[in-house]
């Protein structure tokens, strides 16, 4: 009898403790006890009644409160290795002294992280944030490099954006956005995201010719796509996106004139996208205007205490009549003026599929209708000799260099084969460009390319491998030369503290392995 009762407390308090699991089971379980004599009837009745008392408790989940106008969230970023190698060799001729290095080589361990969270609210409203590593805010680059021991890394906001699409077809978007511009390479570095105002109207959908898609800036893939094909009705999809965007924020109350303009620039797209041959064809043409007011990049950049930022400057000291000093973190910034930039832009694309494999055969252009005078007026006086004093390592520059067509000129072509979207599939990628001194603006081109630098021509060439549906392997290298062989003094080549074209040649070669999530 005491056994009996020992085991029918026991078994209560077990009971109680995991009623929610036990229940559906415990008249099975409570007969066999009676059967083998360790229960009577009355007791087994009597402790399925009190187990039946006990409350069921509710299932434990994440503990995630969200506002009722959040209808959705999208949490998700990547993550790159990368080995990079870099060498250049210096324009400028060897000077007449010991230890001058005309070959500059670079190799570094580097990694790239960003976070991203995307979000529609009610209302049509919509946004994003983004954080990233940068070694230095680097508005080009968002890689960092494996340095200083065990200390830990940098992260900055590199988007911050909010959008509204007040019906269908027509969105604004304001704050640090992906880049809202079909385009390629030639005149943007991939990872740049411009500050501002932007607008878009999609014809197609304002008027019912296709099928919506997201909104402008709502884009995974570091800038807007061209708008997503329609399944049926007419075969022309339409848009116009303009973006009013700050670039620098200049003192009012500097002694320099030009300084006290704020820097900004405006660019206008047209983005027609066709679909032939039942759709087997797709052609995308985006012309563009891109135009910057006239305005200094002032020294207003500082660090914690008052000290000028040194992050673009050897010294404290700026060039003459400039004001320029540490403006800009950008791989070969020109932090001195914005003047004379008016780029009519031409990028495009023709895709289509061989034996089921996607081709793209894609091109750029761009003109810098006042190229003479950003040649003359903001790099130059340029020149074509340099001779040297003995014993001296002060360049003497002579042979005053006029500007032709290819110095306010730049193009790009190449094709790609392939794809990366599931494990297993490859790419293969192929691009010639040419990219004159005045063609394009240095502080928002590639830094890949030709350490950043303009007046070059030259390849790229890419190979690309999923490991996984999630991890991609890649091979990239950039070759390229000067476009125009001599171009000496002024800012284009050292010793000026923002050389822009002070390469004879480049090579940079890329491993990445990159990870999505």
């Amino acid at each position: 009898m005491i056994r009996n009762k020992i085991c029918l407390l026991a078994l209560g308090g077990l009971f109680a403790l995991s009623a929610a699991s036990v229940r559906a089971d415990d008249s099975a379980l409570l007969d066999v006890l009676v059967k083998k004599g360790i229960l009577t009837k009355q007791e087994a009745e009597k402790l399925e009644v009190e187990v039946s008392k006990e409350p069921v408790a509710a299932p434990q989940g994440p503990n995630i409160k969200i506002g009722d106008w959040v209808q959705e969230l999208d949490l998700y970023g990547d993550m790159r290795f990368r080995e990079y190698y870099q060498n250049f060799e210096q324009q400028l001729p060897t000077a007449p002294i010991k230890n001058f290095d005309r070959n500059i080589q670079r190799q570094r361990i580097r990694f790239r992280l960003r976070l991203d969270a995307d979000f529609k609210l009610a209302d049509n409203f919509f946004g994003g944030v983004q954080l990233s590593t940068s070694d230095n805010r680097g508005g080009t680059s968002v890689n960092a490099t494996y340095n200083g021991g065990t200390d830990n890394y940098n992260i900055y906001i590199s988007r911050a954006f909010m959008g509204w699409a007040p019906i269908d077809g027509l969105t604004f978007v304001i704050g640090k956005q992906n880049n809202p511009f079909y385009t390629t390479e030639l005149n943007w570095a991939p990872d740049v995201g411009p500050s501002g105002i932007v607008e878009r109207v999609d014809f197609h959908r304002l008027f019912g010719w296709g099928s919506g898609g997201e909104p402008a800036g709502y884009s995974k893939e570091g800038k807007a796509p061209p708008p997503a094909p329609a399944p049926s009705g007419f075969p022309l999809e339409l848009s116009l996106i303009a973006g009013q965007f700050i670039f620098y924020n200049n003192n009012a109350d500097s002694s320099l004139s030009f300084n006290k303009t704020d820097a900004f620039f405006f660019e206008t797209q047209l983005l027609a996208r066709l679909k032939l041959l039942h759709n087997a064809v797709t052609v995308t043409f985006g012309p563009q205007v891109q135009i910057w007011n006239n305005a200094g990049l002032g020294p207003t950049a500082v660090l914690p205490g008052g000290q000028p930022n040194p992050a673009t400057s050897v010294n404290a000291t700026a060039p003459a009549n400039t004001g320029a000093l540490g403006t800009l973190n950008n791989d070969a910034p020109f932090p001195v003026s914005t003047r004379d930039e008016f780029y009519l832009q031409a990028p495009g694309d023709i895709s289509f599929k061989i034996a089921g494999i996607p081709v793209a055969l894609y091109w750029d252009t761009t003109y810098n209708v006042w190229g003479p005078e950003r040649f003359n007026q903001v790099y130059g006086p340029l020149f074509d000799k340099v001779t040297y004093k003995a014993g001296s390592s002060t360049p003497i520059f002579s042979g005053l260099v006029h500007p032709t067509f290819s110095d306010y000129f730049g193009w790009l072509a190449g094709i790609k084969i392939g794809q990366n979207r599931k494990a297993g599939d490859i790419s293969l990628l192929v691009d010639y460009r040419q990219i004159g001194l005045a063609a394009a603006d240095p502080n928002i081109n590639s830094n890949d390319f030709n350490n950043s630098f303009l007046n070059s021509a030259g390849w790229r060439a890419s190979i690309a491998y999923n490991l996984t549906d999630f991890a991609v392997l890649q091979f990239t290298g950039w070759f390229a030369n000067n476009l125009s062989r001599n171009l000496y003094g002024g800012y284009a080549t050292s010793p000026s503290l923002f050389p822009i074209a002070n390469a004879n040649s480049s090579q940079v070669f890329a491993v990445d392995l990159a990870f999505k999530f």
